[in-house]
């Protein structure tokens, strides 16, 4: 049997074994040259750590530039709640009033204030809901109307122990003196004018007037879209000018309106039909 010897291969002959290069997986950071930095090479495992070391931003004053924390947290209330430039004044006078001691705040959330205003609501003739319906474009459109009885209204006023003695019920006339006679004057309230004499002369003995004035309050215009309206104001015209004319205790009402449809011409005289 032929033995069989081994004989080394060639070193040409084996296959070339591609090397691992020192800098695989590295990355190389080149910087302008004028920024004065040193090129840096990183390797895989340490690129953008010292992004990660480093201390994360916490910023302790988040509500600069205003003065302090409260006064952006104000400002932001007021930004959200859209209040003009005279309801943030009155606010602002309101809370400092209670910081230095003035006033007292009982409030304490929402549901607080709502029941207060239900309670007051409770002393007063409340709005009643009526659903009014009117012919336009051949349909029937309904209304929701709330309306409170006139005279609900005068019963409440007079009924309030604050206003009774402000109340005129006897016709005045006012003269004034020339140098020679007394002259008739002027008229500056409803209970001095020639009509409210002579209401009262018609009136039985100890009878008195009850004035309401409705007028249509031409300093409050109502817009809907293209077509323009103006509210309507009742007031108790036995009530001193001081009172009536005010949104105050004593003062006017005035007629809701809601304008949510159209705003077409045609529309809004049905809406004042109704």
């Amino acid at each position: 049997m032929a033995s069989h010897s081994y004989v080394p291969l060639a070193l040409s002959s084996l296959a070339a074994v591609p090397s691992i290069h020192s800098d695989l997986d590295t990355f190389k950071t080149e910087y302008h040259p004028k920024s004065g930095c040193v090129t840096s090479i990183e390797t895989f495992l340490t690129f953008g750590c010292k992004q990660d070391k480093q201390p994360p931003i916490i910023d302790k004053e988040l509500w600069q530039p205003f003065s302090c924390y409260a006064d952006f947290k104000f400002a932001e209330l007021v930004h959200n709640a859209a209040l003009n430039k005279d309801h943030t004044d009155v606010l602002l006078q309101l809370i400092w009033r209670i910081v230095d001691g003035q006033a007292r705040l009982s409030f304490k959330s929402h549901c607080d204030i709502s029941a207060a205003w239900d309670k007051a609501a409770g002393q007063m003739t409340p709005f009643e809901k009526h659903i009014i319906t009117a012919w336009h474009k051949w349909e029937d459109l309904a209304f929701d109307v709330y309306t409170c009885p006139l005279w609900d209204w005068a019963l409440d006023l007079l009924l309030d122990p604050l206003l009774v003695p402000y109340f005129v019920w006897d016709v005045q006339q006012l003269y004034k003196h020339d140098g020679i006679h007394y002259k008739y004057f002027f008229h500056h309230e409803p209970w001095t004018a020639d009509h409210w004499w002579n209401v009262q002369s018609s009136l039985p003995e100890n009878g008195v007037p009850f004035a309401f004035i409705l007028y249509a309050g031409k300093m409050h215009l109502s817009s809907a879209g293209t077509v323009k309206a103006y509210p309507v104001f009742t007031r108790c015209g036995n009530l001193p000018i001081h009172i009536r004319n005010t949104d105050g205790l004593g003062g006017g009402w005035m007629v809701p309106e809601d304008s949510k449809k159209d705003s077409k011409l045609t529309y809004m005289n049905v809406k004042h039909v109704v």
